[in-house]
């Protein structure tokens, strides 16, 4: 019986090692860690990110950890692509809800912030719907003004004699 999870288009070297494009990957991942470090390091002399304070050091922590954990899972989806892709997408559903509830879990205030900042945007959103309407309304009457004008200035400049 043929198992439907799993592709029959698997390369016969998938499992030979690191040949390749993961060679760049690796390359990619480990500059994206040298840059992070290096970021936090000049984001921290700067006084930027006050080490003193816990709470500007525990998102920095937070990040960092959860940049980390999505890093560190890549190679492995990639892998699991090469051989499902409906395991590499539940891999990857289940990475992100676990980062993501980490993520949340350290740092709620700043969801509630963006909460309510959501509520003050739907709010600007009505606003702007009203604007919408009001140019929708207007605009026939500033279409055929804006058309005649650009009539006008098109015939003053085609009426002025070529030097």
């Amino acid at each position: 019986m043929r198992n439907p999870w799993v592709h029959d288009d698997v390369p016969d070297g998938a499992g030979s090692g690191y040949d390749g494009p993961v060679r760049l990957l690796a390359a990619f991942m480990w500059g994206t860690l040298a840059l992070g470090v290096g970021g936090f390091v000049l984001l921290s002399g700067a006084g930027v990110v006050d080490l003193a304070d816990g709470g500007s050091l525990g998102a920095v922590v937070t990040g960092v950890v959860a940049a980390l954990a999505l890093a560190l899972v890549l190679p492995i989806l990639l892998k699991l692509l090469a051989i499902s892709r409906a395991l590499a997408l539940l891999a990857f559903l289940g990475t992100g809800a676990a980062v993501g509830r980490f993520v949340i879990a350290r740092e709620p205030e700043r969801f509630r912030a963006l909460l309510d900042a959501r509520d003050a945007l739907t709010e600007n959103a009505g606003a702007l719907g009203d604007l919408f309407e009001t140019v929708d309304a207007v605009s026939p009457t500033a279409v055929g003004a804006a058309t005649a004008a650009v009539d006008g200035a098109l015939a003053a400049v085609l009426a002025l004699p070529a030097a």
